[in-house]
């Protein structure tokens, strides 16, 4: 018997909102154990002058489910600019809408939210820059990353991996170079005037050591639930992965660049989850991205007897992944690595 429900769902105009109502009813169904509390050190920078009451109620979850169908839009925005399925399909934000109802950490007002949609802003210039090097767009792509930086400092560690993408990219000058350090040094020229002037220069100074203070990752702290959610968006995103490299050929040169530097993009946010762990919350939605472009490659164009299998699995495994919200805490404490 011939399946065909993976390409009537990639190829139909319907899929996305039809995702994006189903998504919306578990953001307000699914209720999101993280605490503001979390996020008040100085390892999430102005995060913390946040006004309280947006951390709860339906603010939290109104907020939230904004940022992410914002996020939805840039990524099926970022398709149509770049072309990156060969079809017409709008898979790729139906994908980022499924993993982020998936991804319950992500149900309530969190840096992440944010972090995520400056990191899916800086991908529009980077992308446009391909064998092109352009100050302009480097700048505007590297600010974005500076500007998430305020809110989660450590996010400037992604500095260098974009300068090694821009470098493959093979549009990376010594004025691009440049430009992208005048774009990092620019938003904490003004904050660090804005601390001087009103006397809160002791945050400025905490915000610039937590760029440099790690800590080795305690993975004692982190609930099972969180990691199976990482677990199962990794799967997905080595599912992804690895088979556009069996199929690469099929793709244009420009398309292969452009999926590579993803690869590389998410390879690297994984690295750093699993070294520091206490910021999943925060890191999660940055591989969710990653994991749409790729696994949504993999589900709109791959159409074998194995992949509908395959998918109906991982359809079932994350059901019974997303089941476990429903379970009592003290259920989910007796499961938990200790």
């Amino acid at each position: 018997m011939r399946l065909d429900f993976q390409k009537t769902i990639a190829s139909s105009q319907a899929t996305l909102p039809v995702v994006g109502s189903i998504a919306l009813l578990l953001w307000v169904l699914i209720p999101n154990r993280q605490s503001a509390l979390s996020f008040l050190e100085a390892d999430y920078g102005l995060w913390r002058y946040i006004p309280s009451f947006l951390f709860k109620g339906y603010w939290s979850v109104g907020l939230s489910a904004f940022f992410a169908a914002l996020a939805v839009y840039l990524m099926a925005e970022l398709n149509n600019s770049n072309v990156l399925l060969r079809v017409s399909s709008r898979m790729l934000g139906s994908m980022l809408a499924f993993l982020l109802a998936f991804a319950l950490v992500c149900h309530s007002l969190q840096p992440g939210s944010v972090v995520m949609l400056l990191s899916l802003l800086s991908f529009f210039p980077l992308f446009a820059i391909y064998q092109l090097p352009h100050p302009g767009f480097t700048f505007i792509s590297y600010l974005f990353i500076s500007v998430a930086s305020l809110l989660f400092p450590k996010m400037l560690c992604v500095v260098p991996v974009y300068w090694f993408i821009q470098g493959y990219l093979r549009a990376l000058s010594f004025r691009c170079f440049v430009a992208s350090l005048l774009a990092v040094v620019l938003p904490y020229w003004f904050y660090g005037g804005v601390a001087l002037l009103t006397g809160t220069l002791p945050d400025f100074l905490a915000h610039i050591e937590a760029l440099t203070h790690y800590e080795w990752g305690d993975y004692t702290q982190l609930p099972m639930k969180d990691l199976l959610t990482f677990s199962f968006t990794v799967l997905l995103f080595l599912s992804g992965s690895i088979d556009f490299y069996l199929n690469r050929f099929l793709d244009k040169t420009r398309t292969r660049i452009l999926y590579n530097v993803v690869i590389m993009h998410g390879v690297y946010v994984i690295l750093f989850i699993s070294l520091q762990p206490q910021y999943f919350v925060t890191l999660l939605p940055l591989l969710l991205i990653d994991t749409a472009i790729t696994f949504g490659h993999f589900f709109t164009l791959t159409h074998t007897r194995f992949s509908h299998i395959y998918n109906l699995i991982l359809l079932i495994l994350a059901l019974a992944i997303m089941a476990l919200s429903f379970m009592p805490s003290s259920w989910i404490h007796s499961i938990s690595f200790s």
